[in-house]
């Protein structure tokens, strides 16, 4: 039994489950401690991330495979939870749900079979649908919730129907090279289930409502962590055949993704539907990453572009989301004048938005600079000017958002949320995010030693 599910390979996991129970047995508690749930929470995504950072790629059959590119993510995975963790409210129902759903993306990572990765994507996705429906707008959360459901639900099934013809094809579960019609079509069917996680147009009419009725930090986590689970099973589909029709169309839908999101985010109002517009833009850039990293070999350094990406995304998303939930202002127009009463929280906002625009030199222009560098490389110069030109869009609703905080007048009252007093865990999340959000693009050679880092070297 050690041989077919090896302890030690599974040992984020593990640390995931026990912070499940501990969080469940903490809710037992008649007097919790303030804070102790918070406490696990935080404790057990950091000893997650520590083990998937300290463990050794190899190989588990029938079931696992640990590779340097799952194991990178899995840290991901838990940094990205991080936020979520630190603002989410003391329960022990919405913290367990995360350890499951963050617990399902390390399976997803860890897999070495379909049956694996279909575990996994399972596993993560339905805490994330609690998550949603537990939103503060109780009526608006459930309506967003059972939408993603369904969306959700939809992915599960074209995934399923994908592995059934892939295995038609090549007579296996095992994520191996397989050639055929039959294993064409099973790519596309499950790399279609890869692109409803991720929020591409035109699988994307469930992300906005979903995003909008979240609660803040459950959004960030959402376009974080969720992402790039969903850009990894995309990795782990396309590497099975770079060359397939799935690999060959992912720059055209990175290309409609990333214009449709930015285009549509110019005319929203309310912060939260344009962080969401915004984030489907992104995930274009991700995609665009994805497919010219096969068009290159789907090499583990070639991964680094997407990689990099990931961890800016990481930091500008969750800050994003982070100054929503500090801020209490949903609308522009709440915005408006915000510099004048918390100059401090107006420049952490300034320096996320800068950084989401693709500004230099904050991180977000480093790292949409390599995914447009390496969409060039393999000669995708249509496409690599499309991404130029999302880019230049997106200016136009970030830059306007430091207008709005800056120099327009202030209209009206503030919500009541917006004069409640801020806490400490708030305003660190903030600037944990801001910070490398404005400073990762000083450092460009940190693109060469995640590289070396998802090669092995």
């Amino acid at each position: 039994m050690s041989s077919f599910l090896p302890i030690e390979a599974l040992a984020p996991q593990l640390a995931l489950a026990a912070g499940v129970v501990a969080a469940l047995l903490a809710g037992m508690l008649k007097e919790r401690p303030r804070g102790l749930l918070r406490a696990v929470a935080v404790s057990a995504l950091l000893a997650a991330a520590l083990l998937a950072g300290a463990s050794l790629p190899s190989a588990h059959p029938p079931l696992l495979r640990l590779d340097r590119i799952g194991l990178c993510w899995q840290e991901l995975f838990c940094l990205g939870a991080l936020p979520l963790a630190v603002l989410m409210e003391e329960d022990e129902i919405p913290v367990a749900l995360l350890f499951g759903s963050v617990l399902g993306m390390g399976l997803l990572a860890a897999a070495g079979s379909f049956l694996t990765l279909f575990l996994g994507l399972e596993l993560m996705s339905l805490p994330a649908y609690l998550l949603v429906s537990r939103g503060r707008r109780e009526e608006e959360a459930r309506e967003a919730g059972l939408k993603y459901f369904f969306a959700g639900s939809t992915a599960g099934a074209l995934f399923l129907l994908g592995m059934t013809l892939y295995y038609a094809a090549s007579r296996s579960l095992a994520l191996a090279p397989a050639s055929g019609p039959l294993a064409q079509a099973g790519l596309a069917l499950m790399g279609a289930a890869a692109l409803f996680k991720i929020g591409a147009v035109p699988l994307h009419f469930w992300l906005p409502d979903a995003y909008e009725a979240a609660d803040p930090e459950v959004a960030g986590f959402l376009s974080t962590s969720m992402k790039a689970a969903g850009v990894l099973l995309l990795m782990r589909l396309a590497e099975l055949a770079p060359s397939s029709a799935l690999a060959r169309v992912l720059p055209a839908f990175g290309v409609m993704t990333m214009l449709a999101g930015a285009f549509l985010a110019l005319r929203q109002q309310r912060l939260q539907r344009l962080l969401a517009y915004s984030s489907i833009s992104h995930a274009g850039f991700m995609i665009l990453g994805v497919g010219a990293w096969a068009a290159q070999g789907a090499t583990g350094a070639g991964a680094a572009a997407v990689y990099y990406y990931l961890i800016a995304y990481l930091f500008m998303s969750n800050g994003a989301f982070a100054f929503l939930k500090t801020s209490g202002l949903s609308t522009r127009a709440q915005l408006r004048g915000y510099a004048q009463r918390e100059p401090r929280l107006a420049a952490l906002l300034a320096a996320l938005l800068l950084s989401l625009g693709g500004v230099p030199p904050t991180a977000g222009f480093l790292a949409k600079l390599l995914i447009l560098w390496e969409t060039v490389r393999c000669g995708l110069y249509g496409a690599a000017l499309a991404g130029a030109l999302a880019a230049l869009v997106s200016l136009g609703y970030y830059l306007a958002l430091i207008r709005d905080a800056y120099f327009e007048p202030a209209a009206g009252q503030p919500p009541p949320a917006a004069l409640r007093r801020h806490s400490s865990g708030e305003r660190l999340v903030l600037l944990a995010c801001a910070i490398p959000s404005a400073l990762l693009g000083f450092f460009p050679w940190l693109a060469g030693g995640l590289a070396g880092v998802l090669s092995g070297l």
